[in-house]
């Protein structure tokens, strides 16, 4: 059964596909006509909630820390999978999430997360991953993670980042091209190859930060039709 995303890029790293989402059905009207959370997101949150695995990592201070209850619950998450060693696909996306973390400025550490969780734990321990991340730049709110192989490629799996063929998803290398996102706060995730313009990149990232307008809220004067 495929987890989280079959909302999301059914496949690994070479994917081209154009994102896909979860991207409906947020709000309705309650009595007195404002919005409420929709009986469409309460249901994929809960979905979250029981399909995620709140595995135990460590991020590359030490610090240990829940994958569901600290990093993802109420925020805007930014995820790839990568490790230290990889010479082809990994330094490629790390790269472009320098520039996608210079984009999104200081949002980066309020409101949304990047997490880069490695693929290599034997390997890669909290200090590797330091390393790793001081070399390429990572900023505050960029945060790098290693834990058990098991649990985390259980956790790949529930986020739709494999292949179906077992030779295939063997390859640790498929996996490292493709940047899955959420706003666990209205259930919305979308997954993009990460060898995309990262200016679409983020504009998707920023599409999906939105909360639900109320019903009756005026329509901001940059939405507003010119025809």
């Amino acid at each position: 059964m495929l987890g989280i995303p079959a909302l999301l890029v059914a496949g690994c790293a070479g994917s081209q596909r154009r994102p896909v989402s979860a991207a409906r059905g947020f709000t309705e009207a309650g009595p007195d006509g404002q919005g409420r959370e929709s009986a469409y997101t309460r249901r994929a949150r809960e979905h979250m909630r029981r399909n995620l695995p709140n595995i135990l990592l460590y991020t590359q201070d030490g610090k240990p820390v829940r994958f569901y209850d600290d990093l993802v619950k109420d925020r805007v998450v930014l995820i790839n999978f990568m490790y230290t060693q990889c010479t082809g696909k990994c330094p490629p996306t790390t790269r472009a999430l320098v520039k996608i973390q210079e984009q999104l400025a200081d949002r980066v550490g309020t409101d949304i997360l990047i997490l880069s969780i490695t693929l290599d734990p034997e390997v890669d321990t909290p200090e590797v991953l330091k390393a790793y991340a001081d070399d390429f730049g990572a900023g505050p709110g960029w945060v790098y993670l290693t834990g058990q192989f098991d649990e985390i490629d259980e956790l790949r799996h529930k986020l739709g980042v494999f292949d179906p063929d077992p030779i295939l998803d063997a390859d640790r290398t498929n996996h490292a091209g493709i940047l899955t996102f959420d706003n666990e706060r209205t259930g919305r995730w979308a997954a993009l190859p990460a060898r995309m313009d990262t200016d679409e990149i983020v504009k998707a990232v920023l599409r999906i930060t939105r909360e639900p307008r109320r019903r009756g809220d005026p329509v901001p004067v940059a939405s507003r039709s010119r025809l």
